[in-house]
């Protein structure tokens, strides 16, 4: 059984120009860059991996008139780099490839298993020339060189895997219907939380003062700037104490992540995050809404429909006139879990506009932050 499934993302296909004669310039190697992935789509991370590069003549099926092999290890993010000419060569010798007598194709095989074959345009051996156009699209997936595009199989997200199907979503207990996404075997409320009452129908606390709020202990909810529109767009912001109430705030069977159940998820959306503290990864990217943020929402894909959206949040730390008692809507976006750290603070997770981070933190349990829900 094949355990393996190649997805190429080629970030660059240039040729390297000797400098030594303006007149008989040839390529003297490719660059090619690939995401290794398993059969499942997970990433296949600090793997040995063997790549043979076969260039034909012609047709795809042309003759072979050069063949190299490439023994590489991707790395953490499933990542191998190399330069096809710079192998160990089995047939053929690459300065000596006649590239202006035709089309050429290049072939790859990922140890037995055949990746499939791709032309090779012939523009990119004249770049020397200085005024040929040369660019990738924004998804990656579209190489354009002066006014000839190619499409590079297996790089587009409509051919990676999906990273999640669409759940039934749930109603709470005030009617607000919640669409949802399943996730790793987790069904996630694709919004934020903005139900009024736990779910026997008790009224969670809400139109506390400055004072009140930075003193309770107990569930209240607020709305960012009393705005309307803010509730509409984010739902509304919880303290810890409703989050933790045993009437529970969301609906039936469904309930607040814990910080476990965070972790599983940002560590499937990128390994190498570990759910840890301020460890770089690249999750916050694939659950940010690529609308809504202020600029420039950096990394923005929402590829895993978390759809996550700058709800800002209500301090409970305030000035005698009032400010800053709600905090960054547009820019930050934050969730609390379940988990407790202290008596005093609880885990939550966050994503800003000037990262990709899915970032983990605790705080003070009076923070009043955006709520997602889990079913059971």
């Amino acid at each position: 059984m094949k355990k393996s499934l190649f997805q190429s993302v080629i970030l660059s296909v240039t040729c390297l120009l000797l400098t030594s004669s303006l007149l008989a310039q040839s390529p003297q190697g490719i660059p090619y860059q690939a995401v290794m992935r398993n059969a499942d789509g997970t990433v296949m991370a600090n793997s040995a991996v063997s790549l043979t590069f076969m260039i034909h003549d012609g047709t795809a099926n042309g003759n072979v008139v050069y063949q190299e092999s490439h023994a590489l290890t991707s790395n953490a993010q499933g990542l191998v780099s190399c330069v096809v000419g710079n192998g160990v060569v089995l047939q053929g010798n690459f300065s000596q490839i006649n590239w202006g007598s035709g089309a050429k194709f290049l072939h790859v095989m990922l140890g037995s298993v055949d990746l499939g074959t791709q032309q090779m345009l012939s523009v990119p051996y004249a770049l020397h020339s200085g005024n040929t156009h040369v660019t990738i699209s924004t998804t990656g997936d579209t190489l354009t060189i002066g006014g000839q595009s190619v499409i590079v199989p297996g790089i587009s997200m409509a051919n990676l895997p999906a990273l999640y199907t669409q759940g039934v979503g749930v109603t709470d207990i005030d009617g607000n219907f919640y669409s949802s996404i399943i996730i790793n075997g987790q069904e996630w409320m694709q919004e934020n939380l903005a139900v009024t009452k736990y779910r026997n129908g008790d009224p969670v606390p809400t139109g506390l003062d400055n004072a009140t709020w930075s003193s309770t202990t107990t569930g209240a909810y607020a709305i960012y700037n009393n705005d309307a529109a803010n509730n509409t767009l984010y739902g509304k912001l919880y303290n810890w104490y409703a989050v933790n109430d045993s009437r529970g705030v969301c609906p039936t069977g469904w309930h607040v992540p814990s910080d476990a159940e965070w972790s599983s998820f940002i560590n499937y959306l990128d390994p190498g995050a570990y759910g840890g503290a301020f460890w770089p990864n690249s999750a916050g990217g694939k659950m940010k809404s690529t609308a809504g943020w202020r600029y420039p929402n950096i990394g923005a894909t929402n590829e895993c429909g978390f759809t996550g959206l700058p709800g800002g949040y209500r301090d409970f730390f305030f000035l005698t006139d009032g400010n800053y008692t709600y905090l960054d809507v547009g820019g930050q976006g934050l969730w609390w879990s379940s988990t407790e750290n202290d008596s005093n603070n609880a885990w939550y997770r966050s994503l800003y506009d000037y990262d990709s981070v899915a970032d983990r933190d605790y705080f003070n349990k009076r923070l009043g932050v955006s709520v997602r829900c889990v079913r059971d």
